[in-house]
């Protein structure tokens, strides 16, 4: 059992090494050229109209974020879209996780209700039936107007290019929905571009490592999660001696451009 659990700890962190940002936005820049907003109530107003909502002495109440409006001086009923550009998941494998930021007014202002859609089209029909959706009313408990993370799994979708859909929409009279800090994150596959053209084989006691690009690290692992071996590499072309390993398998772990590719490797 103890081996058993070492080694799915082991593979665990040769995951962890390869995971990578698809995609993601902090609305900081207050530039929302390369998403495609849709105001399909036809009130004039959407989001991006403003990116930070502040109180009557003009002290901030959210950060700069992406905000819709469910009133603004009078009642709104807002069926506002805003939809991403295409997410590159096609280097994608197993779990990808959507995150991000949401908050509404305090008091009894919060009741703002959004949707999240992600889909292999933009197309705001299939987004709008996508199986990948999360629905919710924010209300906040201590009444505050607090900022919270929500998260949404995309892991059906690895390996597939998609769109993503924020909806404000079936509510009115509340005051405003801010979301912030969208972030696509996931485990590369492994043979990504990183790793085309990499080979290994065993010659002479070492083993020998040869790539298209410039690898950064190798380390080798016995059977019972132990590490044996850590060196730095630096060219596309290595060698790593095995002559103070004893006989027997291990996993190997090469590290190019932050991505991982793991193997094994017997050692006679």
């Amino acid at each position: 059992m103890k081996k058993i659990t070492l080694l799915a700890a082991l593979f665990a962190g040769f995951a962890m090494n390869a995971q990578t940002t698809f995609f993601s936005d902090d609305f900081n820049d207050e530039d929302v050229s390369d998403w495609t907003i849709y105001d399909e109530d036809g009130d004039g107003n959407n989001w991006g109209d403003l990116f930070a909502v502040t109180d009557q002495n003009g002290n901030p109440v959210t950060p700069i974020s992406l905000i819709s409006r469910s009133w603004q001086t009078v009642p709104l009923t807002p069926d506002n879209w805003i939809v991403s550009p295409a997410i590159d998941l096609t280097t994608a494998s197993g779990d990808v996780l959507l995150t991000w930021k949401v908050q509404a007014a305090a008091a009894e202002w919060d009741n703002e209700n959004y949707s999240v859609y992600v889909a292999t089209s933009s197309d705001l029909a299939d987004l709008e039936s996508a199986t990948v959706t999360f629905t919710e009313v924010y209300d906040d408990p201590n009444d505050e107007g607090t900022q919270y993370e929500r998260s949404l799994d995309l892991s059906s979708l690895s390996g597939e290019t998609v769109y993503l859909a924020f909806r404000h929409h079936n509510v009115t009279d509340m005051d405003y929905l801010s979301i912030d800090d969208v972030t696509i994150s996931g485990v590369l596959a492994v043979g990504t571009n990183e790793f085309k053209g990499f080979n290994h084989f065993i010659a002479n006691n070492n083993l020998n490592l040869s790539a298209n690009t410039s690898m950064e690290k190798v380390a080798l692992y016995n059977m019972l999660g132990q590490q044996v071996v850590s060196q730095k590499l630096n060219s596309n072309n290595e060698t790593v001696s095995l002559s103070g390993l004893q006989s027997g398998v291990y996993i190997a772990t090469v590290s190019i451009d932050g991505a991982s590719k793991s193997f094994k490797i017997v050692k006679n």
